[in-house]
């Protein structure tokens, strides 16, 4: 194209433009109403009067003991009593004698995991907690630059928070500090 019909294309495109936006009359503005608010209702307090304490009655002292919990026992049918037979009296079993235990070694604290350490949700945390410490272990740490190596060490921290959280049973928190732990970690990896 020549350079005078790109200027009568782009002079013809604005004459569209412009007629298109023009109207042949202009709109008279519509008048409204004006909003009339009533006024506020009128406001009455009424005051407060002094209310007397309730008396309370002395209560006799109590029967010390823990409260009894227990089932009410279902009532006996009594129209229709049925004879059971006395069992005979058992021989009298010796018992068998008893041996002094043997001294055990001296015994060794259990480490133990949490309570609930069989559910599956603690063996999933505890999994996502070994992986980021395995992905970890392979990342050299000395070469890496200042925002990785931070990077390195809120994952070794989010791991230890996880545990931790195990430790006081709370599973959301926990799972959420390890998959904090494990993300920072897959950022490091290959590194």
């Amino acid at each position: 194209m020549t350079t005078s019909m790109r200027a009568s294309v782009v002079a013809v495109l604005l004459g569209l433009a412009a007629a298109a936006c023009t109207t042949t009359r202009a709109a008279a503005p519509v008048e409204r109403p004006t909003l009339e608010v009533p006024p506020p209702p009128p406001r009455v307090v009424v005051p407060l009067q002094p209310s007397q304490p309730n008396q309370l009655e002395p209560v006799e002292n109590l029967a010390p003991g823990p409260p009894s919990f227990a089932k009410p026992r279902p009532q006996r049918d009594t129209s229709n009593p049925k004879v059971e037979p006395k069992p005979e009296d058992p021989k009298p079993v010796d018992p068998p004698p008893v041996t002094p235990p043997a001294q055990e070694p001296a015994a060794t604290p259990q480490l133990r995991l949490p309570e609930n350490s069989g559910s599956p949700q603690v063996s999933q945390i505890l999994e996502v907690i070994g992986r980021a410490r395995a992905i970890l272990s392979k990342v050299d740490f000395e070469p890496l630059p200042a925002a990785a190596k931070k990077a390195y060490k809120e994952s070794e921290m989010f791991g230890a928070q996880a545990q931790d959280a195990l430790k006081s049973n709370n599973l959301a928190l926990a799972r959420e500090f390890a998959d904090k732990a494990e993300r920072l970690a897959k950022g490091l990896q290959g590194r």
